[in-house]
């Protein structure tokens, strides 16, 4: 039998992919200086917006696909930033999110618009997949750090009755600041997978999905951002020896003008039909 790589062997990707997650996620345990329970505490209030909100053209790309008998599961849903605005349009929406702190600013934002048809439930996915049925899902830049990445879409095409959806950068959002590793940590940054991985598992499994593409709006960012977001992507603690040689290096980069901070600049949305239903 001739191996081809024009043929993989989604399994044999499976493992490359969890590889990929666990190597990375190795390194940050040997040199992060900071520890948080709910890593998502600190920066939960990010993920909300208003349900409401025009002009978002992948979110109205999913809008389009709501009716008022359409039931939709969220997994990772985060502050509810999708999982609101489709519940608008839609009879229910399962939102799926294991932070309590994620949680509880979705929880925040259903009351401050008053909307009810959003179930929050705490699980980790694909726990409990088989419970569910309904008639789209999204999977909204989860994937990146989910090491068994197979399984996790065999639970979400086996609770999908009509189309899968799953939305990923061009780049893991935790892949920002990797110029700065090799000086501060002495190794290469590992780079979790991102959209162009996700597809190619998808066509391994045999699955033809249609993907568009969406640039991201990357707003001007202050140096006082840039320079905690640098600590944080590095997981330096404020004022420490690697602190302060990373903020020496962020400061040189921003004085020389240096915009490319490896900022994701492409969204896309993936959708495919599930094979996995019964």
């Amino acid at each position: 039998m001739i191996a081809s790589h024009l043929r993989p062997d989604p399994v044999q990707l499976g493992a490359e992919w969890k590889a990929l997650v666990e190597a990375e996620y190795e390194q940050t345990e040997r040199v992060r200086e900071w520890h948080e329970q709910d890593y998502y505490r600190p920066v939960a209030a990010h993920f909300v917006d208003d349900p409401r909100r025009p002009g978002d053209a992948l979110l109205n790309a999913l809008r389009s696909y709501c009716a008022p008998d359409a039931t939709w599961l969220d997994v990772g849903a985060g502050g509810g930033r999708n999982a609101l605005p489709l519940a608008l349009l839609s009879r229910k929406v399962i939102a799926i999110e294991p932070s309590p702190a994620m949680r509880d600013a979705m929880s925040a934002s259903m009351l401050e618009y008053g909307i009810r048809n959003v179930e929050v439930i705490d699980a980790r996915w694909p726990d409990a997949s088989e419970r569910f049925d309904v008639d789209y899902s999204l999977m909204a830049h989860v994937g990146y750090d989910i090491r068994e990445i197979n399984p996790f879409i065999d639970g979400l095409e086996r609770a999908t009755r009509r189309r899968c959806f799953a939305t990923l950068m061009s780049r893991a959002p935790s892949g920002g600041f990797t110029q700065f590793w090799p000086e501060i940590h002495g190794e290469e940054r590992f780079v979790l997978p991102a959209l162009s991985e996700f597809i190619h598992v998808l066509l391994a499994r045999g699955v033809t999905p249609e993907v568009r593409l969406f640039p991201r709006d990357v707003e001007h960012i202050e140096p006082d951002q840039i320079r905690h977001n640098a600590r944080r992507r590095l997981w330096l603690t404020e004022g420490s020896v690697k602190d302060q040689r990373l903020q020496e290096l962020v400061n040189d980069a921003i004085t020389r003008s240096i915009e490319d901070f490896t900022e994701p600049i492409v969204v896309g949305l993936v959708s495919w039909e599930p094979k996995q239903h019964p």
